[in-house]
């Protein structure tokens, strides 16, 4: 059985992958739109606000699980080291979703509502710097952890008998997650900082890490097309081996 170009060696559900989805559920749970049925049509209304911001956090919730989900199908590892980086997983995890909903809603309370949204009755000045912080620091632990487990599959790659093509993409997912962390560290180091500036200092410093947040997003995105030529030059030459 094959997974794309990889083999699938974890064909069963292990414990620790239950303990993985079950968390899983719970997260998303916690970013439901409400956990009550409404019982007017203005409760129905006002949950239904929350729908769009519900959708975008579930979603990239998803992709998460969904990172995790492919990775325990490709490379099926159980070791302490692979335990110990999925309770690390799980634990930012449950911490990650509060700041990451709340930003969420935010700017899409302000993108349907414009000018009627007002921002100040839920989000203060004040807590501006602390809850980015908390959202950066977040995506970085997570996708840290990402890049841990990933190293990992590449350094078992000989006790897990990877082909070249494998060996290739579990380098190039260590190297995009991590990547991603360190946009994360951008984020929440910018945000950290600024909370000890005022004034033009602090935008400064916000202004400088969003300009290396887009040069980061420049190089993931540019990095993504270098992989798919880099990996079609692996694939032509397996296939030109195995036709010779």
């Amino acid at each position: 059985m094959r997974d794309g170009d990889f083999k699938v060696r974890g064909k069963d559900i292990s414990r620790i992958e239950g303990l993985s989805d079950a968390v899983f559920g719970f997260a998303i749970t916690l970013l439901a739109i409400s956990l009550e049925v409404p019982k007017t049509s203005s409760e129905v209304v006002h949950a239904l606000t929350g729908a769009i911001p519900f959708g975008v956090t579930f979603f990239m919730l998803f992709n998460i699980w969904r990172l995790q989900f492919n990775y325990f199908r490709r490379y099926g590892l159980e070791d302490a080291k692979l335990v110990w980086l999925t309770a690390v997983l799980l634990f930012v995890l449950l911490i990650y979703i509060f700041p990451l909903k709340f930003i969420i809603t935010v700017l899409t309370s302000k993108l349907m509502y414009g000018s009627a949204f007002h921002r100040r009755t839920v989000l203060a000045d004040a807590d501006i710097p602390q809850i980015f912080m908390a959202f950066g620091f977040g995506m970085a632990a997570v996708f840290a952890v990402f890049g841990a487990m990933y190293d990992h599959a590449y350094r078992l790659r000989d006790d897990l008998q990877l082909s070249e093509l494998e060996i290739f993409d579990t380098r190039e997912f260590a190297t995009n997650t991590t990547r991603v962390s360190i946009l994360g560290l951008s984020i929440g180091f910018a945000y950290a900082v600024s909370m000890f500036l005022s004034g033009r200092r602090a935008n400064v410093v916000l202004m400088t890490d969003t300009v290396l947040t887009f040069g980061i997003l420049f190089l993931i995105l540019r990095q993504r097309r270098t992989r798919a030529k880099r990996r079609g030059e692996i694939r032509r030459r397996l296939a030109e081996a195995v036709e010779a």
